[in-house]
């Protein structure tokens, strides 16, 4: 008898998130029309159950058990050296898979040879989509968006140029960088270019993955057809407050650049980055002066 092709390998880091992961792995149990998976529970020396709880109650899952937490990218490395998938796909544990999504970014793979890395559409619980389309690390898009030239582009070059918050998320497009929450990537690609820098605990590394995709030439995509729900930093909320969180993220973030782009190039980055979140704290401040009941319509809308 032939081994039963692996479509997918599912990777599933965990680290205090019992209930999340639950609902997580509840959500990949797949109906018939699904592609054939397996799935991976990387914990991280969770204290909660969360072990236990994957023996118990998902048996069919295959768990790897760290005794403490030893990074992001270093546990789903421990899921690639066993992953007997086509395809491989992070898939953080506050998420949950809608029902035919993994058979569509595994069909948009299919039809994408050139894809290494592919994004799957990210939303809040109210249905609101997050913005986890990004563009190449460039100090020119920066300078153009503070100063506002932006606008002078037509809508739809400026929502493909920029992406973020410009992009509607209802379109495939390919991007520069995308999130490491629900990312499928090539069986090839990774053979190629490596699986994530262990060096980078969490936040950065899907940063600094999909720049080196590029740089070998592989396309990194948004695929709107698979759609996951994601609760967002429920593991790093455990640890760290949010000016902290924040600014880990951002320094994670300019190190990938760094490491592809050079220190000066970085430097110059971030003090663009820097002077253009001074010119919206300095807008939205004369905003409340001058238009105080607008303000505060535009800043609930933008939930700051």
């Amino acid at each position: 008898m032939t081994r039963p092709i692996i479509d997918l390998t599912v990777s599933v880091v965990s680290w205090n998130t019992i209930d999340l992961l639950r609902n997580c792995l509840k959500s990949l149990q797949l109906g018939t029309n699904e592609p054939a998976i397996e799935l991976h529970v990387v914990d991280n020396g969770s204290d909660d159950g969360s072990q236990r709880m994957v023996l118990e109650e998902f048996p069919h899952v295959r768990l790897i058990a760290n005794q403490e937490n030893i990074g992001f990218a270093a546990a789903n490395n421990q899921s690639w050296r066993q992953a007997r998938g086509r395809y491989w796909m992070l898939l953080n544990s506050d998420t949950e898979v809608e029902p035919g999504s993994l058979a569509a970014i595994v069909n948009f793979m299919d039809a994408t040879p050139r894809a290494g890395l592919a994004g799957a559409r990210l939303h809040n619980p109210d249905g609101s989509p997050q913005f986890c389309a990004q563009p190449p690390p460039s100090i020119v898009r920066t300078v153009v968006e503070v100063c506002r030239l932006h606008k002078l582009l037509p809508r739809d070059i400026r929502q493909r140029w920029l992406l973020g918050v410009y992009w509607t998320y209802d379109r495939r497009v390919k991007v520069g960088w995308t999130w490491g929450t629900a990312l499928i990537a090539r069986r090839e690609a990774v053979q190629e270019v490596g699986p994530l820098a262990d060096d980078f605990f969490m936040y950065g590394e899907d940063v600094e993955w999909c720049l080196r995709m590029r740089r070998h030439g592989w396309e990194i995509w948004h695929c709107p057809e698979s759609k996951v729900l994601h609760y967002g930093g429920q593991s790093s909320t455990l640890t760290w407050d949010n000016p902290e969180l924040a600014r880990r993220k951002a320094d994670a973030y300019y190190r990938a650049v760094a490491r592809h782009h050079g220190r000066p190039y970085t430097c110059l980055l971030r003090a663009c980055d820097w002077f253009a979140r001074c010119i919206e704290a300095l807008a939205s401040q004369f905003r409340r002066r001058i238009f105080p009941v607008n303000a505060r319509i535009h800043d609930k809308a933008h939930g700051t």
